[in-house]
């Protein structure tokens, strides 16, 4: 396919933006103990470049699983395969930087996505701020789409540069197109989400934390709620869930908006979690290879 066609089939106004996640499916790699803490892989990647400073770091995978189109590092900062670079380059050229890796047996290279677009409309979004009145995080974004270019397939903003990277409905019909494999796509905005059906989803969500309230059983404290992980349990208190999967790495689940639980591994679990109390609920089935 060439870049033009390309342009031409994804480049018309979309109406929906995702936050860039490698799923449970992908690779997990690991940084070598060898790389230098000054190497550029190693300081927050905010828009800038890094081309001037960068010589390939060392990777390597910490948990081969089913797909390497893109293996999971860290939030902010995608990985794709060569094959990946070669079809996704041409058109999201103009918004990314590409860094090669070294790695024993692939060919990988890191995004870094220097498209940093002052986009959101902060008052529609809700934001929580810290005790001090300071920017704290997104609960939901809201996103002003006269300020996306119509040709955009990647960009950050700058409060969450660091973490995330947006992608809009072009890049996602890119990807599915090549079927390209490896991405978790978690709708963030859609323009045609009117406020009518943002009620009925705030309604429909609280129904949801309602009947996980009322069928829950015999309740424990955290301590006891992580025993019965050990014995392959799984536990909820409210809209988060906990469990282990069948390696015994300790997974940690918030119910979203749109009834689907966001998975991921937390390095430690939130001090306010150990306070909570926890029931047993039913076990979700992770899909490692």
């Amino acid at each position: 396919m060439s870049t033009n066609y390309a342009m031409q089939r994804y480049g018309g106004r979309k109406t929906k933006v995702y936050s860039l996640r490698s799923n449970e499916d992908s690779s997990d790699l690991m940084l070598d103990k060898s790389v230098s803490a000054e190497h550029p892989i190693e300081l927050k990647f905010k828009g800038q470049s890094k081309m001037p400073m960068w010589t390939p770091p060392l990777l390597y995978t910490n948990n081969k699983r089913k797909y390497n189109d893109f293996p999971r590092y860290l939030s902010g900062q995608p990985i794709v395969s060569e094959k990946v670079k070669d079809i996704l380059f041409p058109i999201i050229a103009e918004e990314v930087e590409i860094l090669p890796l070294a790695h024993p047996e692939l060919n990988l290279f890191m995004l870094n996505i220097t498209n940093v677009i002052d986009c959101v409309d902060y008052n529609r979004s809700e934001i929580k701020l810290t005790g001090k009145g300071n920017f704290a995080r997104f609960i939901k974004f809201v996103f002003d789409f006269s300020k996306i270019p119509e040709k955009t397939y990647m960009f950050k903003i700058k409060e969450t540069a660091v973490v995330q990277v947006f992608v809009t409905e072009a890049f996602k019909d890119l990807v599915e197109l090549h079927g390209l494999k490896g991405l978790d796509f978690s709708e963030v905005y859609d323009s045609a989400f009117t406020s009518e059906k943002e009620e009925e989803q705030k309604r429909n969500y609280q129904a949801a934390l309602d009947s996980i309230e009322h069928s829950k059983g015999t309740e424990f404290s955290y301590d006891e709620a992580r025993i019965l992980m050990e014995q392959g349990k799984a536990v909820a208190s409210g809209k988060w869930k906990m469990q282990y999967d069948e390696k015994g790495e300790l997974w940690l689940g918030e119910l979203m908006l749109d009834l689907k639980y966001e998975w991921g591994r937390p390095v430690y679990i939130p001090p306010i979690l150990l306070g909570y109390a926890w029931h047993e609920v039913d076990f979700t089935q992770m899909k490692h290879t």
